[in-house]
């Protein structure tokens, strides 16, 4: 197990923080707990004896103060394009690390922007440890090392989670105004949400509609790949894909009207839970017809997440990387597999 340097827990406090410091303590690890609601990161210190701070974000200086006494910052407080940039800001200016479990495409590349600033200070920015980027990365690698020569690469993405947060029901609001994404010749274009649908991948028993949607999984899997055609799909069928394409924008105002006036997150009961398996598939091609793909399967969605994180914090503490890299970069195809009842299957 890694060597139990100090990091902070940032949003311990939110849905997917909390999986977080499940899991760490499990594994034996002891963060400072922070964030934005002093109440709830008390009741979380009495909870577990760990030391709490209570840090807005706007109060960079206190930031500072306490980012410098840590390794690294595991940022779990989303929705990213709200909170990343004054976290990563914080990070660089004190000299600690910077993780987040961010799948939102715009705030996934300003961290990636960071590289030459993170490489100055000597730490590493490495967003997207959570579920998406995680699994979604890693399978893509491992196919362009089958194939190398590959052109284009299609990844799909049924996830399967016990309800669903503000936050990340925020990021998909943000997502639908801006709208669709992909990777065209190498370079990140705006499409219209649900461009293209497609049934994933041939011959499999698991095989849905799928439909274009702009995921961060695009930036890293073209970053980590060099694969310059690249499409990333959610579950949703031909007619609701049409529906998306006219009324995608003004869906996502709804939604973050929604979220906002949300006072909880959505929770499915423990007992529906443990039956819950995410599936993501990957295909890719080259100019000659060539063809590979594979299915990597993996668990509810929020602790896999949870899992792949906190190995992400213990393979940084142990040894630190510098630079902003996406996980793959940062600690290659073997990550996702670290998480317990992940399998990869080549199709």
């Amino acid at each position: 197990m890694a060597e139990r340097s100090s990091w902070m827990l940032y949003g311990a406090n939110g849905r997917s923080g909390r999986l977080i410091l499940d899991e760490a303590l499990r594994r034996g690890h002891r963060p400072v707990l922070a964030g934005r609601d002093g109440a709830k990161l008390t009741a979380l210190g009495r909870e577990t004896g760990l030391s709490t701070r209570l840090l807005p974000l706007e109060d960079g200086r206190a930031l500072r103060a306490a980012l410098s006494g840590v390794s690294c910052v595991l940022h779990a407080a989303g929705p990213y394009h709200l909170t990343g940039s004054a976290m990563r800001a914080a990070c660089l200016d004190a000299g600690s690390s910077y993780l987040d479990i961010n799948g939102e495409i715009e705030d996934f590349g300003e961290a990636l922007a960071c590289d030459e600033r993170a490489r100055s200070a000597g730490v590493a920015i490495i967003p997207g440890v959570g579920y998406g980027v995680v699994f979604a990365e890693c399978l893509a690698a491992q196919l362009a090392r089958r194939l190398p020569g590959a052109t284009w690469l299609r990844l799909s993405l049924a996830t399967r989670t016990a309800g669903r947060s503000r936050a990340a029901t925020l990021s998909t609001a943000a997502a639908l105004v801006a709208g669709g994404r992909d990777i065209h010749q190498g370079i990140l274009r705006k499409r219209a949400v649900a461009f293209s649908t497609w049934r994933a991948p041939r011959g499999d028993a698991h095989a849905i509609r799928f439909a274009a949607a702009p995921a961060a999984e695009l930036v890293a899997a073209q970053r980590s790949t060099a694969i310059p055609n690249i499409v990333a799909g959610i579950p949703l069928s031909r007619a609701a894909a049409a529906l998306m394409r006219v009324t995608g924008p003004w869906l996502g105002t709804v939604l973050r009207w929604q979220a906002a006036r949300a006072s909880v997150d959505q929770i499915a009961p423990e007992s529906e839970i443990a039956a819950q398996r995410s599936r993501i598939w990957a295909e890719a091609g080259d100019d000659n017809g060539a063809y590979v793909a594979a299915m990597l399967e993996t668990g509810e969605g929020y602790r896999a997440a949870a899992s792949a994180a906190v190995h992400a914090v213990e393979l940084q503490l142990h040894d630190r990387r510098t630079g902003a890299l996406t996980p793959v970069q940062a600690f290659g195809t073997g990550l996702a597999e670290l998480v317990p009842g992940t399998r990869v299957v080549e199709l």
